[in-house]
């Protein structure tokens, strides 16, 4: 990506190593002690003990329905991306609870890209200031979701699909096969799971009914646990000063690319630095990603056109 086209507001997704710049204990006297999650999921138990490292009370709304702005199951289907989906979250914790600063995740889980068969997912925060509109976005990959569902007449025939996404530690969602319908969510015995298998092949077009694993936060312990590793970068994120304003939240925000070609040294569209950034100044510095590198021939231009 080209530095020049990152928002001074915002920033878009990537990890929160910071490379060069040193935890500032001065952050410390700027972070408000209270922040309202937008969550109705129970995503506080996951996040609140890397905050409370930093004296940050994780604030949940009463009455939040982060259902409205989007379902895994698609009753209701998201609008916008994840990080929209976050900011609405956000912006309706902060709104409820009355307080500046509003937090939230959202997760997106889907077939891998490149690997066929393996699922993927990510996690991504946000925190958003009201008052300045100054938002501190970061977002994690977990290349090892339990995310995956069967298809079956009967419910007995998924007996071998139960034990190896470790059910009922984790909890399944029942759809009907050929529909929209979902006839159970936060499945964790046998009798519901049977009586919601019933329902949904009695339904079906095609008698068949969908097994999958719910993949709301907490019926689901390996998301929680991916969304607390989110967490405590994130606060990592939080306690790291932008060199230039000494803002919270100093960290990566992209690539630059320019690796030179290992054959003809002609520089390539693959990353040769990342770039760290502050959300509120727009400072940007680049960072050699490793010394010496270069890159295949494979992907030059020169060599490979």
């Amino acid at each position: 990506m080209n530095i020049s086209d990152l928002s001074r507001k915002q920033w878009t997704l990537g990890h929160a190593e910071s490379r060069d710049s040193s935890l500032s204990s001065s952050i410390y006297f700027k972070l408000p002690r209270q922040v309202a999650l937008g969550t109705m999921h129970g995503k506080e138990a996951a996040l609140s003990p890397s905050f409370a490292d930093i004296d940050v009370h994780l604030a949940v709304p009463r009455d939040l329905n982060t259902d409205r702005f989007g379902t895994f199951t698609s009753e209701v289907k998201r609008a916008g991306t994840i990080l929209d989906a976050a900011r609405a979250k956000a912006k309706a914790a902060a709104a409820l609870s009355g307080l500046p600063i509003g937090i939230a995740s959202e997760g997106s889980y889907s077939p891998h890209p490149f690997i066929p068969l393996i699922p993927i997912g990510r996690e991504l925060i946000l925190w958003l200031d009201i008052r300045s509109g100054v938002e501190i976005v970061d977002m994690i990959i977990d290349e090892s979701p339990n995310f995956a569902h069967i298809d079956v007449e009967d419910v007995n025939e998924a007996d071998k699909f139960l034990n190896s996404i470790e059910y009922p530690q984790y909890a399944l969602i029942v759809s009907v096969v050929g529909t929209d319908v979902v006839t159970a969510k936060g499945i964790r015995d046998a009798a519901a799971l049977s009586e919601a298998v019933i329902t949904a092949v009695t339904q079906s077009p095609c008698s068949l009914a969908r097994i999958q694993t719910d993949m709301r936060a907490h019926m689901n312990p390996r998301r929680m646990s991916v969304i607390a590793k989110l967490g405590k970068r994130f606060v990592k994120r939080l306690m790291t000063a932008c060199p230039q304003c000494d803002h919270p939240g100093w960290g990566w925000v992209g690539t630059a690319a320019g690796l030179c070609c290992s054959e003809c040294n002609s520089q390539t569209q693959l990353p040769s630095h990342d770039v760290m950034g502050c959300a509120a100044c727009g400072h940007e510095q680049l960072v050699e990603r490793s010394n010496g590198e270069r890159a295949s021939p494979t992907f030059c231009s020169a060599c490979n056109p």
